[in-house]
């Protein structure tokens, strides 16, 4: 069940990312890789919240959202970030796709598995 509240959350900032990739690099013509970024932090700070408010409410009903913890989710997001810009990158120059958030959601779903560990074994545990 924590793995699917998991997914839920993570398919919430997925939205949020890629909503914000397509209107910023396919409509308006920003730079792929700045916008990537901004559409992550802001997809992270969401997701945090949600996880720690939903997806692991047990592990941190008493304990309050703090610096500390999201600053671990970040640094476990931030890897994530990393293996998302390189598919991102590699699709984009290898296959040169007409939506290019395609590219961003093939990277996002690579990361997911490394987000879901870090997050319950470092970031969420008891």
């Amino acid at each position: 069940m924590k793995f699917t509240k998991f997914l839920f959350v993570g398919l919430l900032g997925t939205i949020t990312n890629i909503s914000i990739f397509y209107v910023f690099v396919d409509k308006l013509s920003y730079a792929p890789i700045p916008i990537s970024i901004t559409g992550f932090v802001i997809a992270s700070l969401q997701n945090y919240i949600l996880h720690n408010n939903w997806t692991f409410f047990k592990e941190t009903e008493k304990r309050s959202i703090s610096k500390l913890n999201y600053f671990k989710y970040l640094s476990i997001s931030l890897l994530s970030l990393i293996i998302n810009l390189g598919i991102l990158q590699f699709i984009l120059v290898q296959y040169q796709p007409t939506i290019k958030a395609i590219g961003q959601l093939a990277g996002i779903a690579s990361g997911t598995l490394v987000n879901y560990f870090g997050a319950k074994k470092w970031v969420f545990r008891e």
